[in-house]
């Protein structure tokens, strides 16, 4: 039930500054995993529609740093231990 109050609330802060106010987020995942995980699919395509309506996207790179960073940890010694 948590992540439905979130996203609800998400949704609203979004509406409201829409139009009037600029909104950053910073992901290392794209839209469509968002509209994927996010528990209420019609708030979810709301949500993503909001943020995806005029903005500007600005790609650092294609490195996951989660998955490099756990892959060099699994590799390390004493990790299973």
């Amino acid at each position: 039930m948590g992540a439905i109050k979130a996203a609800a609330d998400l949704f609203t802060i979004l509406a409201n500054r829409e139009h009037r106010s600029a909104t950053v987020i910073a992901s290392q995942s794209g839209p469509d995993y968002w509209v994927y995980v996010l528990p209420d699919k019609v708030a979810a395509d709301s949500i993503v529609n909001r943020l995806v309506n005029h903005a500007k996207r600005i790609v650092l790179g294609e490195v996951d740093m989660r998955r490099e960073l756990g892959e060099l940890a699994r590799s390390s010694a004493g990790y299973w231990e």
